[in-house]
């Protein structure tokens, strides 16, 4: 039987945003793919969310939630952010990281990629068809646990829900499996119960971006 890395399910660390931290003081972004912020002695980890707000110039990433990538001392990555093309930066600026709770209740997982547009492009000189794929959907991801509607992940998954703000998950593996990040809003929640049972709760986050997969 060959050999594989497997990742146990137990073990993992799944965890939800509940809250914002301190708000640390951008210096300065670079236009560099990935982008590269400028802040002295941050603190953030690798895998931290966080949204900017009050950059002068590079007003491309005012308002909204980046993650963590490659931290040192002084600066760090945002993952997946292209910022070559963007405004030069200026000045000012603060990157807020959200914090997270371990969703202790969580009993199943399951995330579901959308589906690319495909848009065509057939013209008179077409043989058959032809399409150019369109932009990615980040798809889907369902949270299943115990219900328990005061507990502080699902308080804030209700609360953000009714106030239309997106939530972040955090997925840590075991075994120095790497962690999985992922930001969307709260598309629906739903729960049940019966006899001989205990209460059970859903969420469906609808991703609004990349899935970020960051090494160990």
């Amino acid at each position: 039987m060959a050999a594989g890395k497997r990742l146990k399910f137990q073990g993992s660390k799944l965890q939800v945003s509940t809250g914002a931290a301190t708000a640390k003081t951008i210096t300065d972004i670079d236009n560099t793919d990935p982008a590269l912020v400028t802040s002295t002695a941050h603190g953030l980890a690798l895998g931290a969310v966080g949204r900017i707000a009050a950059v002068v110039g590079m007003t491309e990433v005012n308002g909204k939630l980046f993650v963590v990538d490659n931290p040192e001392t002084n600066d760090f990555e945002l993952a997946g952010i292209d910022a070559t093309g963007y405004t030069p930066y200026t000045s000012g600026g603060t990157f807020s990281p959200l914090t997270f709770s371990d969703f202790c209740e969580l009993t199943g997982v399951d995330q579901q990629d959308g589906t690319a547009d495909e848009i065509e492009v057939t013209t008179i000189c077409s043989t058959a068809k032809e399409f150019e794929q369109g932009l990615p959907d980040g798809g889907t991801l369902t949270l299943n646990y115990n219900y328990a509607p005061n507990e502080a992940v699902q308080a804030a998954i209700r609360q953000a829900k009714v106030a239309q703000e997106e939530v972040a998950v955090r997925i840590t593996f075991p075994n120095n499996g790497g962690t999985v990040v992922m930001i969307g809003h709260v598309q629906q929640s739903s729960f049940s119960g019966a006899v001989a049972g205990v209460w059970t709760g859903s969420t469906t986050l609808k991703l609004t971006g990349e899935i970020f997969v960051l090494a160990a």
